[in-house]
C-alpha cells in the first residue's frame, strides 16, 4: 500500500467530503476527517464461520459455493472413516443423507444439489474408483473411474468433472492419470507430467488449476510450489506459489483462484493464503487457523475452507470442525496509511 512518502511532490485534491462515481486508482484528502482515501481493493480476509456437525480431513473434492456448501466423507480420528454428509447455507452446516459407504481421501466436485464423489479410501485401507452423485436429497452408484484414485483432487460439475492422480493399490503406487467424468461415465483425459498425490484442484474440466501436491517422480524434496493448468487434455505448467505446501484447499477458477492452508515440512500445519491471477501468485492475509488435508468452495470473491487437520501444536491427524469463510471485496474507499 502506498504510504504519504511516496505521493510526496504529487498533488492530491482537497474535498471537504468523500467524491461519488470514484474510479479505481484515485486519490484524495478529506479535510473534514482529516485522511488520504482512495478507490481499491486491498485484498480478502478470512473470517470464521459455522463449525461443520463432525469434525474431518481428507475429503478432497473442490465442490459447492460459501452460501450453498456441502462436504461429504472424510476421516474424522486416524484409522476412522466416515460417510456422514452436511451442508452449509452461509451460517451454520446441517446433517444430511449419509454416503452408500464409508469412504475418505475421496475426490469429486460440482453444488450443493448436484454433486460427485470419486474413488478415495474405504475400510481397510483399499484404494477405490468407484463413482457416487448426489442429487441434494439421496446418494446413488455411478460408472467406475478408470483407474483407482485416492488422495486426488477433483473439481468441475457433476456432469463435466473432472480428477487426476493419486494412490493406488498395491503398495501405495502412484498415479499421473486424468480421467473426465459427464454425469454417468469416465473417458481418459491427458497425463499430468509425473506421479502425484495430497494435491488440490479447481475450476472446469476445460480449465483447471492443480498444485500444493506431493512429486513421486524419485526426486528431492518431494514437496513443491509448482503449479499446473489443465485445458482439457493437456497439462503446462503455471506460475508457481511463493509458499511451499501440499495438502491445502483450492477454490475459483483457473484465472483467479484461492489456495488456503496446507502441510509443509517444519512448520507444519501452515495458515498461509495465496491468490492466482491466471499467472502470478500473491500472498493474502493469513486463515484465522493453519490445518491441511482441508477441503474448500465457492469463488476467489466469496469461499471456503473447512475441515483439515491440525493446528499446530496439536499433534498430527486432529480432526477440525473448523469453517473459515474468504470475503473479498470489490472496489471501494479505503483509507491510506500516512504515518
Amino acid at each position: 500500500m502506498s504510504t504519504y512518502r511516496t505521493l510526496k511532490g504529487y498533488s492530491v485534491k482537497k474535498v471537504s467530503s468523500d467524491p461519488s462515481n470514484t474510479q479505481r486508482g484515485q486519490i484524495w484528502y478529506n479535510s473534514t476527517t482529516r485522511q488520504i482515501k482512495f478507490t481499491g481493493n486491498v485484498g480478502g480476509t478470512f473470517a470464521s464461520g459455522g463449525n461443520l456437525n463432525t469434525a474431518r480431513w481428507n475429503s478432497r473434492a473442490t465442490v459447492g459455493t460459501q452460501t450453498a456448501g456441502i462436504v461429504y466423507g472424510g476421516s474424522n480420528a486416524p484409522g476412522s472413516i466416515i460417510a456422514e454428509t452436511e451442508e452449509y447455507n452461509g451460517t451454520s452446516w446441517s446433517e444430511v443423507t449419509d454416503m452408500p459407504s464409508l469412504i475418505t481421501s475421496n475426490g469429486g466436485g460440482g453444488t450443493q444439489t448436484a454433486a460427485f464423489s470419486s474413488g478415495g479410501n474405504t475400510p481397510g485401507d483399499n484404494r477405490e474408483d468407484h463413482t457416487f452423485n448426489y442429487d441434494g436429497t439421496s446418494w446413488t452408484s455411478s460408472g467406475d473411474m478408470p483407474f483407482i484414485s485416492a488422495q486426488a483432487g477433483g473439481c468441475g460439475t457433476q456432469t463435466a468433472g473432472v480428477q487426476c492422480g493419486g494412490t493406488q493399490n498395491p503398495g501405495n503406487n502412484k498415479t499421473n492419470k486424468t480421467a473426465h467424468y459427464d454425469g454417468s461415465s469416465w473417458t481418459d483425459g491427458g497425463n499430468f507430467p509425473i506421479n502425484i498425490s495430497y494435491h488440490a484442484m479447481t475450476g472446469t474440466q476445460t480449465a483447471a488449476l492443480l498444485g500444493m501436491h506431493l512429486k513421486f517422480d524419485g526426486s528431492s524434496p518431494d514437496q513443491t510450489n509448482e503449479f499446473f493448468e489443465y485445458n482439457g487434455s493437456s497439462w503446462s505448467a503455471a506460475g508457481n506459489q511463493n509458499n511451499t505446501r501440499y495438502a491445502g484447499a483450492a477454490f475459483g477458477i483457473q484465472t483467479s483462484a484461492i489456495t488456503a492452508g496446507g502441510g509443509a515440512a517444519g512448520p507444519g500445519h501452515q495458515n498461509k493464503v495465496e491468490s492466482y491471477d491466471g499467472t502470478s501468485f500473491t500472498n493474502e492475509s493469513n486463515m484465522v487457523t493453519g490445518s491441511n488435508y482441508l477441503q474448500g468452495g465457492g469463488t476467489s470473491a466469496a469461499g471456503l475452507a473447512f475441515g483439515g487437520s491440525g493446528p499446530a501444536g496439536s499433534g498430527p491427524n486432529q480432526a477440525l470442525n473448523r469453517t473459515e469463510e474468504w470475503n473479498d471485496p470489490s472496489d471501494g474507499t479505503r483509507t491510506m496509511d500516512v504515518s
